[in-house]
């Protein structure tokens, strides 16, 4: 209900007319490019996951995590949640595999915030070359301030992984999850564990995994005529994507919407043409949603 609210209010704050004005201008054939681009995206992600799930000794083939992968892409079209339904039924369908619930739950998580990590890391990377470069954004003069205190929330998330953590607390929680993970970061914090290295060696994947999905995002924004510099969509890219997994609709329609408003509004993209990149973006997931779906016709 709050995405549909969302969606609702920029429809009202836009107008109709105008944001279905900018759609109708979409060409089809960047599209099917940016669908290309989503498509081998998940992919990545899905060999990504897989690869995290095995650091942590779990039975996980990359074949078959292709297709959770696929399915839980639908579940995030169909139900609501943004990426936590797709999430839930992944974790569910690896333990499956003979995996211990908890851990596959817990592989989804570390792959879900290893593409966090590595997306803010690339944003900040491409803010970074903004301002080095000299680009400005459209905020009343104070383009360059705006674009490094953007760069220093990123840098804050960026570092965050590494700072100390107070894990005693967390084993004192009377909840046995709650000390489980604490084991599990311990030994992502143990250097002899291997568990560290085998995850840094995934981060390949995660750095493909955004420069598809970032690049799938920049050519939604070209179909509707958006002209922006590519290292400023890059630098954009990271706020948009988050708050389309904040899980208050459905495959993150509103939120990610509302942050391409804002977000693209500050290097000077029209707020329609703004939205309509988001609701494009959108499109994607909704499209492979739905060529994911015969997938759950096929048996373990």
């Amino acid at each position: 209900m709050a995405g549909l609210a969302l969606v609702g209010a920029i429809l009202w704050y836009l107008g109709p007319a105008s944001l279905v004005g900018v759609l109708r201008e979409a060409d089809p054939l960047t599209m099917v490019g940016a669908l290309a681009l989503a498509i081998v995206s998940n992919i990545l992600s899905a060999a990504r996951w897989a690869a995290i799930a095995r650091a942590f000794h779990l039975v996980a083939p990359f074949a078959p995590l292709v297709a959770m992968y696929a399915r839980g892409i639908t579940s995030n079209t169909l139900l609501p949640g943004a990426t936590l339904s797709g999430d839930a039924l992944r974790s569910y369908e690896l333990s499956r595999l003979g995996n211990p619930l908890m851990e596959s739950a817990v592989s989804v998580a570390f792959c879900r915030l290893s593409g966090l990590w590595t997306l803010c890391a690339l944003s900040l990377l491409a803010a970074g070359i903004a301002l080095v470069a000299g680009l400005s954004l459209d905020a009343g003069g104070h383009g360059g301030n705006v674009l490094a205190a953007y760069g220093s929330l990123l840098a804050l998330i960026v570092v965050g992984p590494f700072l100390p953590w107070p894990l005693d607390r967390l084993r004192a929680l009377p909840l046995r999850a709650a000390g489980r993970l604490a084991d599990l970061w311990s030994r992502l914090r143990n250097p002899d564990a291997g568990l560290r290295r085998s995850l840094w060696n995934s981060l390949w994947l995660s750095i493909l995994v955004q420069v598809f999905s970032s690049l799938a995002l920049a050519i939604c924004g070209i179909a509707v005529g958006v002209d922006v510099p590519l290292v400023l969509m890059l630098a954009c890219a990271a706020p948009i994507f988050v708050m389309a997994a904040v899980p208050l609709g459905i495959a993150g329609f509103g939120t990610r919407e509302l942050a391409a408003v804002a977000v693209l509004g500050l290097a000077g993209v029209p707020p329609a043409t703004a939205a309509a990149t988001g609701l494009l973006y959108g499109v994607l997931g909704v499209a492979q949603g739905v060529l994911s779906a015969p997938l759950f016709l096929r048996t373990r």
